[in-house]
């Protein structure tokens, strides 16, 4: 009986940290070639839009890039959200179609794109791609995110990573190694179960009839996330096409610290909200896809989940040594936990990205960063939008 209950003590961590090994390890091998052939579409059905704020000093060069990669007749709408510069001006020259809002009210994502739906509903298209106003994406991306939602009726996810290939900043290096491992490694693996996909943000495409239904003017500080979970509770969930690369750039230190802080807090926000809803209608109805994506939730990011694993294991150590009970609760933790640290640079070094862990001797530093970064997303959650500082 004691063992037992040492089992069932740790059972929420071994739960947790074998959602993370499975993805993680699922998500090593990447995916070779071009996939199966793409379905057919019309690119002037198919509207990339592009939430704005501020953001001048950069738009032109990304939407020049963003044309080059596009389909002939795609469409191509910038909202200007409560811009206090020249963005709207820019993206015109760069031959985008703009649409300015103004409320200081209801700033935010969300409230942009609400505003570019209804501009959209005049006319609706078939799909839409939402792209980031700092993010690029490669060259088919968007012809690959487009034909696969409108082909599955579902919202299809890009693999949006940040390219720190020249980055000094240890933070800003290690953090894009993380975002990596969860935008790109466990979106795979989850894929590879059968599981939905994670909404991440920029180059997420959505067939019109779903669009039209999200709720968008929220203010949600992950609203992203949250999006990709009511798609999943309306029978919807999210594809994840690991071949639709999307990259975004390294933020300074200071902006990678707000970025990452606004994430955790949503990432909380989200599955204190919705956890449980998923967990039971997955469970009611049978889908396999609302139970993993609820246990997918419930798994606190990566450092912190192995700060938790590392002290709980130590405690089982020590209960261990001086009572003898507790053998198997600390054999499976151990094992789950060494499982899903190893994958990290495996997965890394598969990929091709394990120059991200370049400067290794600061990872102690780094976990120190995030663990009291997570702490502050816990204590004090973002409630309201922040622009990231990019310099």
């Amino acid at each position: 009986m004691p063992d037992l209950l040492c089992l069932l003590l740790a059972l929420p961590l071994i739960v947790a940290t074998g959602i993370f090994a499975t993805e993680a390890w699922g998500g090593v091998v990447t995916a070779r070639g071009d996939g199966p052939p793409l379905p057919p579409f019309d690119p002037a059905a198919v509207v990339v839009l592009v939430p704005a704020h501020d953001e001048a000093r950069g738009i032109g060069a990304v939407l020049a890039r963003m044309r080059a990669g596009m389909p002939a007749g795609m469409r191509l709408l910038v909202i200007a959200d409560n811009c206090t510069d020249d963005t709207a001006a820019i993206a015109r020259t760069a031959g985008a179609e703009v649409v300015e809002r103004f409320d200081t009210a209801r700033r935010g994502k969300g409230f942009a794109l609400d505003h570019g739906r209804a501009t959209l509903s005049v006319a609706s298209p078939a799909c839409v791609i939402v792209v980031d106003a700092d993010t690029v994406p490669e060259a088919g991306a968007l012809a690959r995110l487009a034909a696969r939602a409108i082909a599955s009726g579902q919202p299809v996810q890009s693999a949006y990573t940040i390219d720190a290939r020249d980055e000094k900043s240890s933070i800003a290096r290690f953090s894009a190694a993380a975002f990596y491992v969860k935008n790109a490694v466990r979106q795979l693996g989850a894929a590879r179960i059968g599981a939905p996909a994670v909404l991440t943000g920029s180059g997420m495409a959505f067939p019109w009839p779903i669009f039209a239904r999200l709720p968008l003017a929220t203010g949600h500080v992950a609203e992203d996330l949250m999006l990709g979970v009511e798609s999943a509770l309306a029978g919807r969930p999210p594809l994840f096409d690991p071949r639709a690369v999307v990259l975004g750039t390294a933020s300074s230190d200071k902006g990678t610290a707000v970025q990452r802080r606004r994430w955790e807090s949503g990432f909380f926000q989200v599955a204190s909200d919705s956890a449980g809803a998923l967990l039971a209608r997955g469970i009611a109805r049978g889908r396999f896809g609302c139970v993993w994506l609820g246990l997918h939730l419930l798994t606190p990011p990566l450092i912190p989940l192995i700060a938790l694993d590392t002290l709980a294991v130590a405690a089982l150590a020590l209960v261990w040594l001086f009572t003898g009970i507790g053998e198997a609760a600390l054999a499976v933790l151990a094992g789950l936990t060494a499982a899903a640290v190893l994958a990290v640079p495996v997965a890394l070094a598969s990929h091709k990205r394990l120059f991200l862990l370049d400067g290794w001797h600061a990872v102690p530093r780094y976990m120190l960063w995030k663990i009291g970064l997570t702490l502050a997303a816990l204590l004090r959650r973002e409630k309201a939008w922040i622009r990231t500082d990019r310099d």
